[in-house]
């Protein structure tokens, strides 16, 4: 009894101490009459209980999840100097073997999964894992990077002479012909450029009474200005 109660001295919950507190109170009453009965007992057992709950729930508000994150790369071999981050936020910290999120159980998505990332971009590698923030506070995971295929790449064909858009130009990305897009009245086009953004792909134009053209240009969000000259 006296370990509940230097327990309730330690709690803020209010009805926490009040539960704590109408069980002293229960005690020293019963206790003043001499032996306690088994019905005392018995309600300063359940009054007690409906103090634990929320101080079950203030501790598990305060747990912190520790998420550790090893990163390889398409061959598995570890990567030392990737970017990592998570969709709760926070920033990692470099721990033998990769990386480490502390996340509080108060900021864990609602659903237990929390994403988190990484990227090597100087290769143009990426890649993502989910974790299951549960009874195990202190889970592992590891991501394995693959190369970033998802960016596109846009721009506009013109014609060199008098600088004007140019309708019907049959623009492609070497390798993948078949995804050929013509151009409308603006000139302009979007293609998926089986790239990372800032990696270059090599652009090939046609038009009819214009030469061909085939340039470099980085897929993302820099459009691509082409021109044409005429035959």
């Amino acid at each position: 009894m006296a370990r509940l109660f230097e327990t309730a001295a330690r709690i803020s919950t209010p009805w926490a101490l009040a539960a704590f507190a109408i069980a002293a109170i229960v005690f020293v009453l019963a206790k003043r009459r001499g032996k306690v009965p088994a019905i005392a007992w018995a309600g300063i057992g359940a009054i007690v209980l409906l103090g634990i709950v929320p101080i079950l729930a203030q501790l598990r508000s305060a747990a912190i999840y520790h998420v550790r994150i090893t990163v390889v790369g398409p061959d598995g071999t570890p990567v030392e100097d990737a970017k990592v981050w998570s969709a709760a936020g926070g920033e990692p910290k470099k721990v033998a073997g990769g990386w480490q999120f502390d996340i509080p159980a108060a900021a864990a998505p609602a659903d237990g999964m929390l994403t988190v990332w990484a990227s090597l971009e100087t290769a143009f590698l990426k890649g993502s894992q989910e974790v299951r923030l549960a009874e195990d506070h202190n889970p592992v995971t590891t991501i394995r990077l693959a190369g970033d295929k998802t960016a596109t790449v846009r721009g506009i064909i013109m014609d060199r002479q008098n600088e004007r858009a140019i309708a019907g130009a049959r623009v492609s990305i070497v390798g993948y012909e078949s995804e050929q897009v013509v151009t409308g009245e603006g000139g302009g086009f979007v293609l998926p450029a089986h790239a990372a953004s800032s990696q270059n792909v090599l652009l090939h134009v046609e038009a009819s009474g214009y030469e061909g053209l085939t340039q470099w240009h980085p897929a993302g969000d820099q459009p691509a200005t082409i021109m044409l000259a005429r035959k």
